[in-house]
């Protein structure tokens, strides 16, 4: 696995209480639940890696020997976007709505990096060469 982010990158975008609560299918427990924010951790990494698998960027995704800024922001929204999601409950606050918007944001940016209409200072893939003839 990638390794980009812990338990506290996501408690710092959306909040220690509310992963807890998000990490708890039950609601009989106030504290976090460790099991389901690893697996949380897992797919969004896993997310990451397969959209960055075969292009101009090596898997898993780094810089200079540490995990980019960018990277640990996307996979920290993921994991918490999924701790939410999975729970299979329904809003009447509409929170179920602003957080596959952020999904679909992070979803965006990784597409612009993928075009390369954004770059990052990541180690390159170089084994991808060109599969079509080159005219020298």
């Amino acid at each position: 696995m990638a390794n980009y982010i812990v338990q506290a990158d996501i408690e710092s975008v959306f909040g220690d209480d509310n992963i807890a609560t998000w990490s708890n299918l039950d609601n009989t427990d106030a504290t976090a639940n460790t099991d389901r924010i690893t697996s949380a951790i897992n797919y969004a990494e896993a997310v990451i890696d397969d959209r960055f698998r075969d292009s101009r960027y090596m898997v898993p995704l780094q810089g200079d020997g540490v995990v980019l800024y960018i990277v640990k922001d996307w996979a920290a929204k993921l994991a918490g976007v999924w701790l939410y999601m999975s729970r299979g409950t329904r809003d009447d606050n509409e929170q179920g709505d602003k957080l596959s918007e952020i999904k679909d944001l992070v979803f965006e940016e990784i597409d612009n990096y993928l075009s390369g209409q954004r770059k990052f200072n990541a180690v390159y893939n170089y084994s991808n060469s060109p599969t079509a003839p080159t005219v020298i």
